[in-house]
């Protein structure tokens, strides 16, 4: 099996733990998420199931989208319910107008700094784990891109926004952000993941729908439809043979950007079988930075 299962995880579970329930079916057949969601959310785990396990660092350059519910008015450590939730003493309540207004500050490249719970790593360690342990965590800020955040209701203290975004984005700060600069706090109350590039919720797989290997593998998505953000070149049958066995090809026939480092091949039946990039020292060659067959795989 070669393939990305759009998996919709279900409130209450780790990513960790969807991954599991997969590789229990499909076992000795290997499966890996890309992107966590924590167990306050649900939505779209993108599963690379099989070589797809090697397309984690692709994936997780996809664009996101969001639902997100907020109360404000509130506080908390790890600015969600999973924490103690204290009341904000003499916040302000702001109207739409006010958090429309904010709004604009916050789309484009921005600095954000994420929740010290959370799964970033601090010397070897998770921040979560040092923010539980009641260690000091002082994470840096970060640039994201937010492409677009629109509120969907407002009525005060909850707020319903979406949000498109880059990888990298914590939700939670984004709308813990947003209240504080209208003079308040807030605590993230859900969450769902709609979209992961072109994988969308509406056509994401049940964990109940999956009790067999056939199961997984008739949910499975051909792989390249996860590498958006490069291209992709066919080529025909001996040039991704030499790609396989370790020679270098010429795609001067093919119109690629200069700037472009890394381009997706496929064979002539529509596999993916590589992701090549150019040589450093002759930007005319390109050589296999991640082949997924031992093989040329035709059907």
């Amino acid at each position: 099996m070669f393939g990305i299962l759009n998996f919709h995880k279900p409130v209450g579970v780790t990513s960790r733990d969807c991954v599991n329930q997969i590789q229990r079916i499909i076992r000795p057949i290997k499966c890996g998420h890309a992107g966590t969601l924590d167990p306050i959310a649900e939505g779209v785990l993108l599963v690379g199931v099989g070589q797809a396990v090697r397309l984690v660092d692709w994936i997780h350059l996809l664009p996101k989208t969001y639902v997100a519910d907020f109360q404000l008015g509130k506080t908390s450590p790890s600015v969600d319910c999973e924490t103690e939730v204290a009341d904000v003493l003499n916040g302000h309540v702001p109207t739409i107008t006010e958090l429309e207004e904010a709004l604009r500050s916050f789309q484009g490249t921005i600095l954000q700094t994420p929740p010290i719970y959370s799964a970033i790593r601090i010397d070897g360690k998770r921040a979560h784990e040092l923010a539980r342990a009641g260690k000091r965590v002082e994470i840096p800020p970060r640039t994201v891109e937010i492409h677009r955040f629109r509120i969907i209701r407002y009525s005060y203290p909850d707020l319903r926004v979406e949000i498109d975004c880059s990888t990298g984005t914590y939700v939670r700060s984004l709308g813990r952000d947003l209240a504080r600069s209208v003079g308040t706090d807030a605590i993230m109350t859900a969450l769902v993941r709609t979209r992961v590039g072109d994988f969308c919720v509406e056509s994401s797989t049940s964990a109940e729908s999956l009790t067999s290997v056939d199961d997984v593998h008739s949910k499975l998505v051909n792989p390249l439809h996860a590498l958006t953000t490069i291209p992709r070149i066919t080529l025909p049958n001996d040039q991704v043979v030499a790609l396989l066995q370790g020679k270098q090809v010429c795609l001067d026939d093919y119109s690629i950007d200069q700037a472009c480092g890394e381009v997706a091949i496929s064979s002539q039946a529509g596999i993916l079988q590589s992701i090549v990039c150019r040589r450093y020292d002759n930007d005319q060659k390109w050589s296999a930075k991640r082949n997924f067959h031992a093989e040329l795989v035709s059907d």
